[in-house]
């Protein structure tokens, strides 16, 4: 189950991401909850957490912004069972890096859609075609760049960074260290 914290690009993507994948075996849920980290992670503790979980993964999408409560939503993520993909500043870090490297602190979301738009169509509302801009095989170049921006679970401090890599690997069933 994967919960995201915006009303299109990361339902767009995941969704796009999802059905790339034909995998059989996987079953991958998209809800959109917008909100807070904390009201997100509130949320599917609430609705998908316990030990009868309908769901063996239960991951939140959420972005670093502006937002107070991210400390907070992390420990109940954490007491919940419940699975963070952190981008900081904003989940659009994850789209930049399938284009370009990305090491300078960007401000802002309007930060980083300036260096998005340099690669592909950014929408006004937010909306994308994953196999148009996203497909193929520059998900697992995006993964690789991720993963040298920041140490798992420090991506909430590390501007940019985001953990959306570790997220994509368990989607595409290539997930190297699924208990760790």
């Amino acid at each position: 189950m994967v919960v995201c914290g915006a009303e299109s690009t990361e339902i767009d993507y995941l969704s796009g991401f999802r059905a790339h994948f034909k995998r059989r075996n996987l079953s991958v849920r998209v809800t959109k909850k917008p909100g807070s980290p904390l009201q997100l992670v509130q949320y599917a503790a609430d609705r998908w957490g316990g030990a009868d979980r309908e769901f063996d993964q239960i991951w939140c999408v959420t972005d670093v912004d502006e937002y107070g409560d991210l400390t907070t939503a992390m420990n109940l993520a954490t007491e919940s069972g419940i699975e963070l993909a952190v981008s900081n500043p904003c989940f659009e870090v994850w789209l930049l890096l399938h284009h370009s490297d990305q090491h300078g602190w960007l401000k802002d979301y309007r930060a980083v859609r300036t260096l998005l738009r340099k690669h592909v169509e950014v929408r006004t509302d937010k909306s994308l075609d994953f196999e148009r801009d996203y497909g193929n095989a520059r998900w697992r170049l995006a993964a690789r760049r991720a993963r040298l921006l920041a140490p798992e679970h420090g991506e909430h401090m590390a501007n940019p960074s985001t953990r959306m890599w570790k997220l994509a690997l368990v989607i595409s069933g290539e997930d190297d260290d699924r208990d760790g």
